[in-house]
């Protein structure tokens, strides 16, 4: 009897944990379809419980290529969080080797959209469904996208993709858009225990993240390219050449 009944509850469980496991993706589309207009006046980041009006608010990330270690756990805590398609992912770690043998290390540079000041994949879209929002999120409203694509290729950091799930609807990284309304970080940067990426509000900073706003040492990913991000980088203090920026 127990034998009999074991797979039921295995499967009753299985259903329930899929549903679980959906859930922030649902939440998300439903977000990006339904939700767009509701973020002018997002919640700010999470500070004791309580949420805080967005106006005004231009989000950043700092990432200390110093700290990371090249763990995944963001890369992971973002797949969970957005469940994006199978090998598509709204964040990633690029490793480099750095030096020559036997002085040799691995340089990891975390990667995703860095929310451009001036986004070129904004004018690329001819129907206006990929915009840039006054707090500096660069978001796509999936109630006007039509998977036309234009805006993957405009994007210098090869963020974006079309999501063949949803009739070629164009995802990418929005700082978990869903979650700052909630007065919750990014899913990336609540899993990194190195505290490599360090958010906030570039207009009104406070603590670490205002102190590393005024170093010295800050770079964009790919400088070659002269574009203005909201992610800025500590470069490798070690490094024979840079780091991987």
């Amino acid at each position: 009897m127990g034998k009999r009944r074991l797979p039921r509850l295995i499967f009753r469980w299985n259903r329930t944990a899929v549903a679980e496991r959906n859930k922030p993706m649902n939440d998300r589309r439903l977000f990006l379809k339904n939700g767009l207009l509701a973020l002018v006046g997002i919640a700010g980041i999470a500070a004791g419980g309580k949420a805080e009006a967005a106006q005004g608010k231009r989000f950043g990330m700092i990432i200390d290529i110093n700290r990371c270690t090249g763990c995944q756990s963001c890369v992971i805590a973002c797949k969970a969080q957005n469940k994006t398609a199978t090998d598509k992912f709204n964040t990633k770690v690029l490793s480099v080797e750095d030096g020559n043998y036997p002085d040799v290390r691995v340089v990891f540079t975390p990667v995703q959209c860095n929310q451009c000041v001036n986004p070129p994949c904004v004018p690329a879209c001819p129907i206006n469904a990929t915009f840039k929002l006054p707090n500096g999120i660069v978001v796509t409203d999936w109630n006007k996208c039509e998977g036309i694509g234009a805006c993957v290729p405009a994007c210098p950091y090869e963020a974006r993709f079309l999501d063949n799930r949803f009739s070629n609807k164009v995802d990418k990284c929005d700082f978990c858009v869903n979650r700052l309304e909630k007065g919750l970080l990014p899913a990336c940067v609540e899993a990194c225990e190195a505290n490599a990426r360090i958010f906030g509000d570039m207009n009104a900073p406070e603590g670490e993240f205002a102190e590393y706003l005024k170093r010295k040492d800050l770079n964009v990913h790919k400088p070659e390219l002269k574009i203005k991000t909201s992610i800025l980088y500590v470069s490798s203090r070690s490094s024979k050449r840079g780091g991987s920026l």
